[in-house]
């Protein structure tokens, strides 16, 4: 059920590094403030989402191109935008749990960028397919995807939605793939992840 996008990946960025090498790129900082991400989960009785924030992250790009990406969430900050007050509180505390993230161990989730590809025929908003490492509960799995890219005047953004399979994470909690006849208490392994970032070159 999460987002969130656990960061562990690195990539060859440095923190205060000049804007511009030699190579011609130019390395942007994510904007944690302006940046979000959120969640949305289904079961056979309803739905559930919310959010988690960005704690950091790093863009580069090269010749105009998106050649590096590593952007790190932070799972402490896990919400519930559907419920209020104590059920909130407890759907919050479930998530934290060894049944969902195990939070207290895992702090973090992260996504770090492999390939990206400009799409020939545009769908929808997305300008090109993503391929990167998703690492949630310390497992890492590969995930193709589409994102809108934009570069302005300084200033990149990347925007889109992702569907994970908590199963591939271990995240067990009323999931068919580890549990049978579940009946009205089955939770949908699919999740979606929406994320919006925001970065300044640094």
């Amino acid at each position: 059920m999460k987002t969130f996008l656990t960061l562990v990946a690195s990539l060859a960025f440095t923190l205060g590094a000049s804007a511009h090498n030699d190579e011609g790129t130019t390395r942007y900082r994510v904007d944690a403030s302006a940046s979000t991400i959120t969640w949305h989960a289904t079961k056979v009785t309803g739905e559930h989402m919310g959010t988690v924030d960005v704690t950091n992250g790093y863009l580069s790009m090269t010749d105009g191109q998106l050649t590096a990406a590593n952007v790190i969430a932070n799972m402490e900050t896990i919400r519930c935008t559907d419920l209020e007050g104590e059920w909130g509180d407890k759907l919050v505390g479930h998530l934290n749990s060894d049944d969902f993230f195990n939070i207290s161990e895992h702090k973090t989730s992260s996504f770090t960028l492999r390939n990206i590809e400009a799409l020939t025929e545009t769908k929808g908003e997305a300008t090109h397919s993503v391929t990167g490492d998703f690492t949630i509960r310390g497992i890492t799995k590969s995930i193709t995807f589409e994102a809108k890219v934009m570069d302005n005047q300084g200033k990149l953004s990347i925007e889109g939605s992702v569907v994970l399979d908590r199963a591939q994470f271990d995240v067990k909690y009323g999931s068919g793939s580890f549990f049978d006849n579940l009946g009205d208490n089955l939770i949908h392994d699919n999740f979606t992840v929406g994320f919006n970032l925001v970065a300044d070159a640094a």
